[in-house]
């Protein structure tokens, strides 16, 4: 460098000193050519001194940007690493979706299907319930009609029941009639209307069986209905029918007449007197049906029935306990004969 400047100097010099050869040269010229050599050296020491100052700069300057670039380069690559990253997971992501919608797509036909079947059977159900209801008024129509048909029969089988009790009754009756006739004196009297009690008022004989020479009638209505059942349970029934026909006619308004009525239809049915039994037991169920000997007779009249040899009679009888007194315990015994006569 300092060679260069040397050159220069020399340059300079030889280029101020040009026009000196060229002619005459004054002292005063060569101090003013020197003091320019010297303003000229300055300057170029000046330049040079700034040149040195701009290299050092610049150098420092590309140190920091080659370190720059090189940090931007390895951004770079990390940059690309994570871009190769992030398309591939975008690849990945996009596989998925078309997975996805290609599934979508699978379960939305699925669907479609499904509907389509669901209406279908739809359809068919509802054309199987029309179906249905149609069959159904058809049966409750027929329902309808065996009903009434049930309600006609059950009304003519209680007419028939009727009937036959009152023929049972004339029988009974003409019975009694040649038994006064023949001097028997059965002591049937027509019964005076008691006053009727409500369902369930029952007057109990769950008495012990007591020996008739025991009982002794006092005159009173309550010694002579003790004394004619006290007979009955000896077994000596055409004395004890005798003295509750009695009973009857001297006690008519007596709250026990109506179960002295049912113990003349007792002591009958115990002597084979059926029809006669079946006409005394009428009376109770036909002029008193609230009392609690009502179902008892009704039951007693099935049962003469049945040794009458009258098994339809018997069984008309029995559904009309079941019909009449569902509660009391003849509707057990009953059910229990109707089973065994074959209903």
């Amino acid at each position: 460098m300092k060679k260069q400047r040397s050159f220069y100097r020399l340059s300079l010099i030889t280029a101020s000193l040009l026009p000196l050869l060229a002619g005459c040269v004054t002292d005063k010229d060569f101090r003013g050519l020197e003091l320019h050599v010297r303003s000229m050296d300055n300057r170029l020491v000046e330049l040079e001194t700034g040149l040195d100052e701009l290299k050092r700069g610049a150098g420092a300057k590309v140190e920091v940007i080659q370190k720059q670039q090189a940090g931007m380069g390895s951004s770079i690559n990390r940059l690309g690493t994570d871009f190769l990253q992030v398309k591939g997971q975008l690849d990945e992501s996009r596989h998925r979706y078309r997975s996805l919608q290609s599934e979508n797509e699978r379960l939305l036909n699925k669907i479609t299907e499904l509907q389509q079947t669901n209406e279908q059977k739809n359809i068919e159900l509802q054309q199987r319930l029309g179906s249905v209801e149609s069959s159904t008024t058809e049966i409750d129509s027929r329902l309808s009609t065996v009903h009434s048909n049930l309600t006609d029969l059950q009304k003519a089988q209680a007419r028939e029941a009727a009937t036959r009790a009152e023929a049972a009754a004339r029988i009974a009756k003409q019975a009694r009639l040649k038994a006064d006739r023949a001097g028997k004196g059965t002591g049937l009297h027509e019964l005076t209307p008691d006053k009727v009690k409500k369902p369930g008022a029952d007057i109990k004989e769950n008495k012990p069986a007591v020996s008739v020479n025991s009982v002794k009638s006092d005159g009173s209505s309550k010694g002579m209905y003790d004394e004619a059942l006290a007979l009955f349970k000896d077994k000596k029934y055409k004395k004890s029918h005798d003295l509750f026909s009695r009973f009857i006619s001297k006690h008519p308004s007596s709250k026990m007449a109506v179960n002295a009525r049912f113990w003349l239809g007792d002591c009958l049915y115990n002597q084979d007197e059926y029809a006669l039994a079946i006409l005394e037991y009428q009376n109770v169920i036909a002029d008193h049906p609230n009392h609690a000997k009502a179902p008892a007779a009704l039951f007693k009249q099935g049962m003469a029935f049945e040794k009458l040899q009258d098994k339809e009679t018997s069984i008309i009888v029995y559904k009309k306990i079941l019909a009449e007194y569902p509660k009391s315990e003849q509707a057990t015994s009953a059910r229990t004969r109707m089973t065994e006569l074959g209903q």
